[in-house]
């Protein structure tokens, strides 16, 4: 950029000093529409203002998140932090402001307080790109939690027989005691059909609980962060996996607060719960309320 400036200006003095008239409105046109082309996009990209509309608060590793933007100007705009792919955001016409989107696509587990974008510009005449790093809050952290992994395997208890099975009771066991609506997170299994057909509304069978013990999940994240994230990985496939057969569970992990021991009953607080973890042991009878 600085040598092309140099070699217009140099012909710009020769051909002022020349004395051609022609030569000179030439040489007056082509410094000027260089000197546009190659800082005009630095106004521009000073005179945008780009503003956060709207950001959803969980997300999954390697899943697009999309965020509502609005911005003054048409400009290009990458995500640094979490990454992303480059788009286009911005009025395609002189005036006023357009809400677009920005696709974010975390590529590791975490919490984000705000996003960090780079905003370019090489308008009007694509000769020079200038680019601005902006940080924008976000409206409430992002928590991105780690992909759902496969389930791990239960130990196995040293007075189960090597050929045994060990099969995990259901919460919903139980004697029947009668019918009750539905009401959202009952089992489809648990829908009791005649009860339904009779009063024309969605029943559910309701059976006495047994007292289930909780299973204990401690997670244990090492200090490599590929590593930390593949054990985040297993530990979320386990914790879906007991929750979908109806084992209540109690999750173990070290926040930057401390210790934190609470029971879990989706996968969505699992995996903000996973997205805070740190590396490091829970300590046995460690917990946080």
């Amino acid at each position: 950029m600085v040598a092309s400036v140099l070699i217009v200006l140099l012909w710009w003095l020769i051909a002022h000093n020349a004395g051609s008239g022609w030569v000179q409105l030439l040489g007056d046109l082509v410094f000027g529409a260089l000197l546009v082309g190659v800082l005009g996009p630095g106004l521009v990209v000073t005179r945008a203002r780009i503003r956060l509309r709207s950001a959803p608060g969980d997300g999954v590793a390697g899943l697009p998140v999309s965020l509502r933007v609005d911005c003054s100007s048409r400009v290009r705009v990458r995500p640094v932090a979490p990454p992303g792919p480059d788009m286009f955001v911005g009025p395609r016409s002189r005036g006023g402001t357009l809400e677009e989107l920005v696709v974010l696509v975390p590529t590791h587990r975490g919490v984000h307080a705000s996003v960090t974008l780079d905003v370019a510009s090489a308008a009007p005449f694509a000769l020079q790109w200038w680019t601005r790093r902006v940080h924008l809050s976000l409206p409430s952290p992002l928590h991105v939690a780690p992909r759902c992994g496969g389930a791990q395997p239960p130990p196995r208890r040293p007075e189960d027989g090597t050929g045994d099975s060990v099969e995990q009771p259901r919460v919903e066991a139980g004697f029947p005691r009668g019918a009750r609506p539905y009401v959202p997170g009952d089992a489809r299994r648990l829908v009791h059909w005649r009860s339904t057909a009779h009063t024309g509304r969605l029943m559910v069978r309701e059976v006495e609980q047994p007292a289930a013990e909780s299973v204990t999940v401690t997670v244990e994240l090492p200090t490599d962060p590929e590593a930390a994230e593949h054990v985040a990985e297993g530990a979320l496939g386990s914790v879906v996996h007991l929750l979908q057969s109806g084992a209540p569970v109690l999750l173990c992990t070290r926040e930057e607060a401390g210790p934190v021991v609470e029971p879990v009953t989706d996968r969505r607080s699992a995996g903000r719960r996973l997205a805070r973890a740190v590396a490091g042991g829970v300590p046995e009878g460690g917990a946080r309320a």
